[in-house]
Order: C-alpha cells, then sequence, then structure tokens
C-alpha cells in the first residue's frame, strides 16, 4: 500500500517539474490521512505555500453550483425533466443552427424544449463553433451587454436571459458538449430561491460547512493571500500567466463586479475545498451538518451519457468516466485504468485544482496548483492512483 511519504515524493515532483507550489489534502470521513503544502505560491519562489493560500478554483465551481441545484432539486422547487422556460421563459420558443449539405448554415425552431436534466448535464449546444449562427449570436449577445461578462458590469441572469435568442447547435438532449449549461441551471436556482447564487452558497453551504475562505469576491487581504497562476511552455519552463479566455486573469474577482461566474468564479483554499469533498464523501453530511441527502448525491454521481456521448467524454484522464449532474463519474475502473470506486465522482479547474470524492470509501481529496491548462492525466491519474493506495 502507498504511504503518506509517497504523496511527499509524487507532490516534490511536480515542484521539481518546475511548478511553483502544489498542496494536497486527504480524508477518510472526517479523519485527516493527509495534508501537505509543497513549495510557494508565487514563480519567484519568496512566498512560502501555506494554509492561508488562495487558489482560483475555476470549473470546479460547476459542482457548488450543481450540488444547489440539487439541493433546490430536493426541496420540490423544479423536476428534471421540466422545461426551463417555466422558470426562465425567454427560453420558450429555442432556435437552432443547421449545417446544409452544401456546408452553409440555416436557423430553425428547435424541436425539442430544453429540459433542467439538459442544462445539468451539458446538453444544451450554446458553444462558440466556428462560423455557426451559435458563434455569431454568442458573440452579438455579449457585446449589446457590453462585451466581457467578467468586466461588463451585467449579472449572470441578465447573460442567461439574453442566450435565449442564440440558436443551439443542436436539439437539447441529444449531444454532450463542454459548455453553457451549469450557468443556465443557476438562474433558475436564483429564480426559485430569490436569491443570487452567491448568497445562495453563503446561506446553504458555506456558512453550514464553515468554509469561511471561499467566495466570488475578493475580501479584505484576500488579494495578498492569492496563489501566482503560472503557464507551462513547451521548452517546460514556466512564467506567469496573467489572462484568462482573453481576460485579465482576476477580473471576475473585483469587489465591485457584478457577474457571478457559476460555471468558473469561486476562490477558495486547500482547506475549504476539502471540506467540501469531504461532505460529499459522507454523503451530503460534515460534522453532523446534513447538507444534502445521501439519495441525492446517489442521482448526483450517476452517468447520464449515452454511448456516442460517452465516446466524446471520454479521453485523457476521463476515460472510464461519465457525466453526471455537473460532475464527472467513474463508470468502469478498469477501462479507466484505475484503482478506484464506481461513483468516485469530482471535477477540476482550468489552472489545475482538483477533487475527487468517493462515498463507497467515504474517500474525499482535494489538491491545488495554478498551472493553466494543465497535463492533467500527468498530475491526477498519479493523485487517484497513490490516495486510493492509502487504504
Amino acid at each position: 500500500m502507498s504511504t503518506a511519504k509517497d504523496l511527499d515524493l509524487l507532490l516534490q515532483k511536480y515542484i521539481d517539474r518546475g511548478l511553483p507550489g502544489a498542496a494536497l489534502s486527504v480524508m477518510k470521513g472526517e479523519e485527516l490521512l493527509y495534508e501537505g503544502y509543497f513549495g510557494c505560491r508565487d514563480i519567484a519562489r519568496t512566498k512560502p505555500l501555506t494554509p492561508d493560500t488562495l487558489f482560483r478554483i475555476h470549473s470546479i465551481t460547476k459542482a457548488f453550483s450543481a450540488l444547489c441545484g440539487m439541493m433546490e432539486y430536493e426541496r420540490g422547487a423544479f423536476l428534471m425533466d421540466d422545461p426551463v422556460s417555466e422558470y426562465i421563459p425567454e427560453y420558450k420558443h429555442m432556435l437552432l443552427s443547421v449545417r446544409k449539405p452544401d456546408g452553409s448554415w440555416a436557423v430553425e425552431e428547435a424541436k425539442e424544449p430544453m429540459l433542467m436534466k439538459h442544462v445539468f448535464n451539458m446538453n444544451v449546444g450554446f458553444y462558440d463553433f466556428g462560423d455557426s449562427p451559435t458563434a455569431k449570436g454568442l458573440k452579438e449577445v455579449h457585446d449589446k451587454l457590453g462585451g466581457s461578462k467578467f468586466q461588463a458590469g451585467y449579472s449572470l441572469m441578465e447573460e442567461i436571459k439574453a442566450l435565449a435568442q442564440v440558436p443551439m447547435l443542436f436539439e437539447p438532449g441529444s449531444q454532450w458538449q463542454y459548455g453553457y449549461g451549469i450557468d443556465i441551471m443557476a438562474v433558475v436556482v436564483e429564480v426559485v430561491s430569490g436569491m443570487s447564487l452567491g448568497k445562495f452558497m453563503e446561506k446553504n453551504l458555506f456558512e453550514p460547512l464553515g468554509m469561511k475562505d471561499t467566495g466570488f469576491r475578493f475580501r479584505p487581504g484576500w488579494r495578498e493571500r492569492m496563489a501566482q497562476c503560472v503557464k507551462r511552455l513547451p521548452d517546460g519552463s514556466y512564467v506567469p500567466c496573467d489572462d484568462l479566455l482573453g481576460d485579465p486573469l482576476d477580473s471576475m474577482y473585483r469587489e465591485d463586479a457584478a457577474y457571478e461566474a457559476a460555471d468558473a468564479g469561486l476562490i477558495s483554499t486547500l482547506r475549504d475545498l476539502q471540506i467540501f469533498s469531504a461532505m460529499l464523501a459522507g454523503s451530503g453530511t460534515w460534522k453532523g451538518e446534513k447538507i444534502i441527502g445521501r439519495k441525492t448525491i446517489d442521482m448526483m454521481r450517476q452517468n447520464l451519457l449515452t454511448a456516442d456521448m460517452l465516446k466524446v467524454f471520454q479521453v485523457g484522464e476521463m476515460k472510464g468516466y461519465g457525466y453526471g449532474y455537473g460532475v464527472r463519474t467513474l463508470m468502469d475502473p478498469a477501462a479507466g485504468l484505475s484503482n478506484g470506486s464506481v461513483g468516485e465522482f469530482g471535477w477540476e479547474g482550468a489552472a489545475g485544482a482538483w477533487m475527487m470524492a468517493d462515498p463507497a470509501e467515504k474517500l474525499s481529496a482535494a489538491f491545488m496548483i495554478q498551472d493553466m491548462l494543465p497535463d492533467a492525466k500527468f498530475y491526477n491519474d498519479r493523485l487517484r492512483a497513490v490516495i486510493n493506495g492509502l487504504l
């Protein structure tokens, strides 16, 4: 079996490869099996990585947002086969981008309604694809709203309502495409709860779990605690990464920002992310605080992808995995060359933050680096192997 020493060696291997810093936490139930901080939070290596270091968790935010949606589902706020238009009326009459035999594009009315299960599962077809009417529509909508969502001052709800006029790339539910979906679901949460997504998370997740270092906005002292983001060049060296999709890297976290990115906008610490992961591995309960029902967690980690969708999804480190209600979920450990459990689930972020929750073993882990668009298979498959070997 593996030991804490093996995790030390693995994290040091990441640092020796050139990363400024890396941090990992592993828990069995509510027992801490491992916590380690290696390297520094800046590329100049002058500031050691510590428990109070803050990280951009980017797309792991999707798991938080999806959990909020599942909480509202189990409260009876909506059903998974409800049309989204029941909660966002702008989605009543949707359009579709259709590629013609000669290669040109046409716009037609969609035949199928967009359902709640589609937005959880990214079956909605809003994606910036080539010269399609979808790509053009997405640009036009954002131009009308004022440009970048992270800088222009409009809200998530304003954006999602405006997106309803954009033609989709495919009929809802017919294909899987990474992109919008969780964002639409989050606006339904805002509608049915009467709260912004950030306030909903504060009330229903962060406060009851004691997650004091997680949020959408910089708080006093947070800027100074942030780990620097880097990117790896083809020659293996690392340089600072100062942008995200063309925007200044941290523009979404400004104190005066209006947009709460349901798919990518949270800041957190290793310990806070570990609490979230451990609660999921504990089937919705942490230190006696029941956040969500065990059966709802089981539902969340069911695979919803068809065989054709899985062919698109199961690449790289996602081999053996399916996709459920906003999270990856392990379907076939043999296909994934994994020593993990069926039903282990979680997600990862653009700068390398990663989490896993295994209710069968009550095993959870949180991993923090700030390496933009990293070789996730290199990092995460090794982490899984050693972490599962602790048992």
